[in-house]
């Protein structure tokens, strides 16, 4: 794909210009339907329970998802980028285990823009398609709703142009690049797992509590933008529910509330191959520095705690041991607290609110804009 859109000048080599790729797929994807839509008279047909421009649907696919779907380009490559070159460069990989870690770098860079996955996404995703026109022929994907993507022909549901043109290359477009967005976040999985494979110089002073393996959340946190966008397509399912049949935001809630659960361990699954290693780095860490943690207890206690002079106090604030004891206690608290993961529950707070931003419009299918501003000036006054 991406050397197909270098070829059609979609793309700059090495460049994540994405202003001339959301303007050629959205002529191909969105203007098309609109223009179908306008011509069948269905995009303002009051006549239909879902005229086109009343499908939530419809716009936040391609006007929000795909935009997101492909600017997401310009965040994951550099961060990811850069975090195998810091994890490479951090010392965590010894000099016997780079030709492993270079090896698996190998592999991601191979996978990443592999023909064979790209052929299996877009033969997946026209089968897809296939199936979806067969359920389309039995029954509307709006049960009894009328609408502008099918229409009612002597008891059978039939395709607008609209509708054929929706199935057959707008929503192929936002699938496959959607479904290359979901083939490479598990080739990135499988680098952490390849990488959790090696062994590694893990560090339990290391002030990230995570051996120094906390520069690899910073990969995985690149890729909620495609999270976002796929809870934008999530959020606007649930939205047209709410309007068109008796659910109601109350309802939708636990749906939410497990869609953010499910991908906040998707997200943060792959952080746990490390988990045996941080573990036992952990557990030797405690054993080493406990015990010079009692040397040093019984070297002060020899020194300070015994001893009966009246100049002590003065002759301890002039002293270096006490600042050494001091600084010993943090480094110490630093192996206690080590993690089985390079992640912490601050992390799961942001990401959690994160997730769930797509979703807080669904208060306005129960509290209209002007009602909402209303209460909010209500408030302030």
């Amino acid at each position: 794909m991406y050397r197909l859109s270098v070829h059609l000048h979609l793309q700059e080599t090495g460049k994540h210009d994405i202003t001339r790729r959301i303007v050629v797929l959205l002529a191909l994807a969105w203007f098309p339907v609109i223009g179908l839509a306008a011509v069948e008279g269905n995009l303002i047909n009051t006549s239909l329970d879902v005229p086109l421009l009343h499908d939530v649907k419809f716009y936040t696919r391609y006007l929000v998802s795909l935009p997101m779907l492909l600017l997401a380009g310009a965040v994951v490559d550099p961060l990811v980028a850069a975090t195998i070159v810091s994890f490479g460069e951090s010392g965590v990989i010894d000099e016997s285990n780079e030709g492993k870690f270079n090896e698996a770098v190998r592999n991601l860079n191979s996978r990443k823009e592999s023909m064979v996955a790209d052929v299996v996404i877009v033969g997946a995703i026209l089968l897809i398609a296939l199936g979806v026109i067969t359920f389309t022929d039995q029954q509307s994907p709006y049960g009894a709703f009328s609408n502008w993507l099918s229409f009612s022909d002597n008891g059978e549901t039939r395709l607008t142009h609209a509708g054929w043109w929706y199935l057959m290359v707008s929503s192929p477009i936002l699938m496959i690049v959607l479904f290359r967005w979901v083939w490479r976040y598990l080739i990135w999985c499988e680098f952490l797992f390849r990488v959790s494979r090696i062994k590694l110089r893990l560090e339990p002073t290391h002030p990230d509590l995570a051996g120094g393996l906390g520069i690899l959340k910073i990969g995985g946190f690149a890729f909620i933008m495609v999270f976002l966008s796929f809870g934008s397509m999530v959020s606007a399912a649930l939205a047209q529910e709410i309007l068109y049949t008796d659910s109601t935001l109350t309802q939708m809630q636990i749906v939410v509330l497990g869609y953010v659960i499910i991908l906040l361990f998707v997200m943060k699954l792959p952080l746990f191959f490390f988990a045996a290693q941080l573990v036992k780095a952990k557990g030797l860490g405690r054993l080493v520095y406990g015990a010079l943690g009692y040397r040093l207890s019984q070297a002060f206690d020899e020194k300070w705690g015994r001893s009966v002079i009246r100049e002590s106090g003065g002759r301890l604030l002039e002293a270096t041991d006490s600042s050494t004891v001091c600084d010993y206690a943090d480094v110490y608290g630093a192996v206690r607290d080590m993690r089985i993961a390079p992640i912490g529950l601050r992390d799961y707070l942001v990401q959690a609110a994160i997730l769930a931003l797509p979703f807080l419009p669904l208060v306005l299918t129960e509290i209209s804009l002007t009602e909402m501003l209303n209460r909010l000036i209500g408030a302030l006054m």
